[in-house]
């Protein structure tokens, strides 16, 4: 625990000495003015006024460069340039994307040649400025990843002297360091949707996968099960070392929403259905780490057989207006980084209605930032949701550009 102090010491005094002392009032009440976005009065702020903005996943945009599962890396792929510049017709203002790789192989490059590793993400974010494309960067995207690179069961993730939180706190220090200038940068992620895997019921569910040909281990046991007790320590900790360095932007987890038993889960292990009040408690604890409240917002129906997000009781019409509305209660913003059609099979009537409900939902609802999933990766596991500007679903770069023009009204 000394060492998340001193970093919230830290935290403290730059934050303390960055800025000058107003001279006025009306100068104290300014919004802040840095590059990417800031947070002020529970809403995200770009430019000194106040932001809201539908973006897109690229997740593979710097993750293509990394050699994706066992494939060799290639660092001076480019290949996602044509997809900035697509972007930037459709006045997307910015992507989110994973920073790191998935699994432990697709580290290597970073872990054998760091110079020609960050020589790569230079070229990337040099290119997103040329572009005018924001970046929003999740540098940990999957859970077991880190903990199977050092050789550390998952539960190192709640032990600040772990050399998984060593190796979080190195890496987190090195990107920040280095890119808090840009004004490409925007916001600065964790992960991608670890509470989605904590506290399961099951004895073998939320152990991470076993892929050996891809670094995992060959075998998992009971101390690589995931807890929200020990993602709340990791959460802190990255908060905490990204402060230090950029107290300016957000910082956000990356999680998608509660399971509708997440307070039952957490407390007792079962599969209970949680109240209202308890589902707005952990969506809160779940976030009270981060500067905005993360949610992933795929559609869902009261219909379906498995409803494994979101309070129970409710459909996304009235999902989205909750949490607008702890939003405004937390005086913290909503990140919708990721929304789209569901993963069953559909028409393609269906999907585009799917869509358009949820993009209809992203403006009415004035949410202040969301991105859609996902842009230009054709992996047999997306083909449900990949976006191409040449595929049938370019249509929907269309709508989010009519719908990025109704939000600045």
């Amino acid at each position: 625990m000394k060492k998340i102090i001193l970093y919230w010491l830290l935290a403290g005094c730059l934050a303390g000495c960055d800025a000058a002392e107003p001279r006025t009032l009306a100068d104290a009440a300014a919004p802040r003015v840095g590059p990417g976005l800031t947070v002020q009065d529970g809403q995200f702020f770009k430019d000194g006024q106040p932001f809201h903005g539908i973006g897109v996943n690229y997740m593979t945009a710097f993750f293509r460069k990394l050699g994706l599962e066992g494939a060799a890396p290639n660092l001076a792929d480019r290949s996602y340039l044509e997809g900035f510049k697509t972007l930037q017709a459709h006045d997307i203002p910015f992507i989110r994307f994973s920073l790191g790789g998935f699994f432990p192989n697709e580290w290597a490059s970073y872990q054998t040649d760091k110079e020609a590793y960050f020589a790569a993400l230079d070229q990337l974010v040099a290119d997103a400025e040329a572009t005018g494309l924001g970046l929003i960067p999740s540098l940990f995207w999957f859970f077991p990843t880190i903990p199977d690179l050092v050789g550390e069961p998952l539960d190192q993730w709640g032990n600040v002297d772990s050399k998984t939180h060593a190796f979080m706190r190195q890496y987190t220090i090195e990107v920040v360091s280095r890119y808090k200038d840009s004004p490409a940068i925007w916001a600065w992620e964790f992960g991608n949707e670890w509470i989605h895997e904590a506290d399961l019921p099951q004895p073998e569910m939320g152990r991470g996968w076993i892929v050996p040909r891809f670094g995992t281990p060959a075998e998992r046991s009971a101390r690589d099960k995931m807890f929200r007790k020990n993602i709340y320590v990791a959460y802190q900790a990255f908060a905490e070392t990204v402060r230090t360095i950029d107290p300016h932007r957000p910082v956000v987890s990356g999680d998608a929403m509660p399971r509708p038993s997440a307070y039952h889960n957490y407390h007792n292990g079962s599969w209970a259905t949680d109240s209202l009040t308890q589902w707005e408690e952990m969506f809160l604890q779940d976030n009270a780490a981060m500067d905005a409240l993360s949610s992933h917002f795929y559609y869902f129906s009261l219909e379906d057989t498995q409803h494994d997000v979101g309070y129970m009781e409710y459909g996304p019409e009235q999902q989205l207006p909750l949490m607008m509305e702890i939003s405004r209660r937390a005086n913290k913003p909503l990140f919708i980084g990721e929304f789209g059609p569901q993963a069953k099979d559909k028409t393609l009537e269906e999907e585009r209605r799917q869509f358009e409900l949820l993009l209809n939902l992203m403006v009415t609802n004035q949410v202040p930032l969301s991105a859609l999933w996902n842009y230009d990766f054709e992996h047999v596991d997306q083909t449900r949701w990949n976006i191409t500007e040449a595929n049938h679903r370019a249509y929907m770069l269309d709508a989010l550009q009519q719908a990025n023009r109704e939000l600045k009204q």
